[in-house]
């Protein structure tokens, strides 16, 4: 009699597996490099020229800090603009938008610009300008940082710094 011994079962590998694994690290990757190209823009221009004004106190003076060329190439979307400012009195800094116009120091910012507006979900288009709206209590300066703007261009978005900085000197009456 002879017996047979049934040879053990081979188990070949499943390429499925790694196929399914293949996937996801190529979708991993793709979203990687979607997701920096969506939140890495070009960089706004930013200047060391500092914008220099005075005004009564009381009295309201408007400050273009971050200007678009009429060549500029981007239509922002703005969700909003951060000002960082320090001051030797109490003082108020607001960000506007100056659509049409060009402001350096005013306080009259209708006469320069076609409609003046907020910065909250507002349009930066070519020839716009941020301005700021600085109005102290008492004599003293105001020394205002690059404004922080927060934006969307097309598919990417980004919050980054812009401009020039400021200083308003807030004389006595």
């Amino acid at each position: 009699m002879t017996s047979v011994t049934p040879e053990p079962l081979a188990v070949a590998p499943s390429r499925r597996g790694l196929r399914v694994a293949a996937y996801v690290v190529v979708l991993v990757a793709l979203l990687a490099v979607a997701g920096w190209v969506t939140t890495h823009p070009d960089p706004l221009p930013t200047s060391r020229t500092r914008v220099v004004a005075s005004t009564p106190e009381v009295r309201p003076v408007f400050v273009g800090v971050f200007g678009t060329p009429a060549d500029f190439d981007r239509h922002l979307h703005l969700s909003g603009v951060r000002v960082f400012a320090t001051s030797t009195v109490d003082a108020t800094v607001i960000p506007h938008v100056c659509h049409g116009g060009s402001i350096n120091v005013t306080t009259t910012p209708a006469s320069f610009c076609d409609e003046i507006g907020p910065t909250e979900d507002a349009a930066l288009d070519p020839g716009d300008e941020i301005v700021l709206e600085v109005v102290g209590a008492a004599p003293g300066v105001v020394e205002i940082d690059r404004i922080r703007v927060a934006y969307r261009d097309g598919l990417q978005w980004a919050t980054q710094d812009a401009g020039a900085p400021s200083q308003v000197t807030i004389l006595p009456r």
